[in-house]
């Protein structure tokens, strides 16, 4: 029982968002390390851009802000935000929003659900 308690206290860190793909899964080989993608918005309907960004990892064991990445977040740059208000799924030191990460240059997890490949 305490078992299963430590997952599910570990999983709710992780697991801010409603529906994530693990990167493996979702992304595959062509959204590796220095791909650039978009961020989209992690609130429903999330389909609106916040920000242009650069992946920079997604080793579910890699620390992001002292937090585990999980399997469902990817560690990114904002590269240029188009949202600067949209809040972080998960809050770093002195960043809530997309313009503060970009403002102090942090990286930060995004859950992979909401990225896709920048084309352009």
């Amino acid at each position: 029982m305490i078992e299963n308690l430590t997952r599910l206290s570990k999983q709710s860190t992780q697991d801010k968002s409603l529906v994530h793909v693990a990167c493996k899964q979702k992304h595959g080989p062509s959204m590796k390390v220095g791909t650039q993608v978009i961020l989209k918005s992690s609130t429903y309907p999330n389909k609106r851009h916040v920000a242009h960004a650069t992946i920079l990892g997604c080793k579910s064991k890699q620390l992001v802000g002292g937090v585990e990445l999980g399997r469902q977040f990817i560690e990114v740059q904002v590269d240029q935000p188009i949202d600067e208000c949209e809040l972080l799924v998960r809050e770093r030191e002195n960043c809530r929003t997309v313009g503060d990460a970009f403002t102090s240059g942090l990286t930060i997890a995004w859950p992979s659900a909401c990225i896709e490949r920048f084309s352009g």
